[in-house]
């Protein structure tokens, strides 16, 4: 039986930092929505840093509660989950994360685990699943990682997360630390890559290659920093590989395309669409025409893209093909919008 990955989309946690911790309750229904009809399991939302943020780490556009209140209406399939960083929020925050949530991430160094255990005991008394995030994990060797991981499982956690704060990871680096952690105990490990190097996506197929199961992304690969791991990119590059054949990749594309371009100030990632004809073998040339087309239609640009890769007999795509593509489909499912208009060149 094929091993499967579990993707986490952190876009409402993470990714709030590209936006100044500014998500409100409408951002919240439309891309929670939009992931959780997708098919991503895990959620994660709430402010960037911490639940229970002090005021010096920022103040978030709503209050926990609200994030969690929203985000509890809004899914219907998905497990929505927080970040905890014991050495900043009070205990407190546990409780209000088990009136909502599904599960709790606990971010700590990972010589300093022992200092949070009450946090973990508290987490897992309210019922939520709990993880430990090993944050900086570039500070250790692999066999501190290794050692921190089974004193995790002792405490009763089942999943720990090799992180890649600074993204200063190479691929083999994933390896080695994620192939200790399995080495030493039989607790789920999990991958948190940044993109300060352009390897987030690379790591992460690496982390599952290793041995991890839980891979962190989020849309656009917006986040702290140079962001994270790419989530419509990873899911492209795993289903390549005959994996989360169940994840809706098309409504990634256009969820990440729709919800996040322009959103930040700062760029992100690759655009979703030519994520999608990288996934399908096409070439891009003509994605103006194409959205045009689509458009006009009410057709969502990916599935277009699709459409035109089950006919095509080589990579190269032209107006026409793209044309008698759209034709075909006129009339199928609901009108898509393709917002915003795309950007000049190939």
């Amino acid at each position: 039986m094929t091993r499967e990955p579990v993707i986490l989309d952190t876009t409402i946690r993470d990714g709030s930092y590209a936006v100044n911790f500014g998500y409100r309750d409408d951002d919240l229904r439309t891309i929670i929505g939009d992931l959780d009809e997708a098919g991503i399991p895990y959620i994660e939302i709430g402010h960037g840093v911490t639940i229970g943020a002090p005021a010096a780490q920022g103040r978030a556009a709503q209050t926990d509660e609200e994030y969690f209140r929203t985000g509890r209406a809004v899914v219907r399939k998905a497990k929505l989950g927080a970040v905890i960083v014991p050495a900043l929020a009070p205990i407190e925050a546990v409780d209000l994360a088990g009136d909502y949530l599904d599960f709790l991430r606990m971010c700590v160094i990972a010589t300093e685990l022992e200092s949070f255990a009450p946090f973990i005991e508290r987490a897992q008394s309210r019922g939520l699943e709990v993880s430990v995030q090993l944050v900086k994990s570039h500070l250790f060797e692999p066999q501190v990682l290794a050692g921190a991981a089974t004193r995790a499982r002792d405490l009763g956690v089942g999943i720990v997360y090799v992180v890649d704060t600074t993204g200063t990871f190479l691929p083999e680096d994933v390896r080695r630390y994620v192939e200790a952690i399995r080495d030493a105990t039989d607790v789920r490990v999990g991958y948190h890559g940044h993109n300060n190097l352009g390897l987030a996506v690379a790591n992460t197929l690496q982390a599952f290659e290793a041995g991890a199961d839980f891979l962190d992304a989020t849309l656009m690969g917006v986040g702290r920093g140079a962001g994270n791991c790419q989530t419509e990119c990873l899911v492209a590059a795993l289903q390549r590989r005959g994996n989360l054949a169940g994840i809706d990749v098309d409504r990634l594309f256009d969820a990440a395309r729709s919800d996040m371009l322009g959103r930040a100030p700062e760029s992100y990632g690759i655009d979703p669409w030519e994520v999608c004809f990288g996934f399908h073998g096409l070439d891009s040339l003509h994605v103006e025409h194409l959205w045009a087309a689509a458009q006009q239609a009410g057709l969502a640009v990916s599935r277009v893209i699709r459409r035109i890769a089950k006919d095509a007999t080589g990579p190269w795509v032209s107006p026409d093909d793209i044309d008698r593509a759209v034709a075909g489909m006129r009339g199928r499912g609901r009108s898509f919008k393709n917002p915003p208009v795309p950007r000049k060149g190939t």
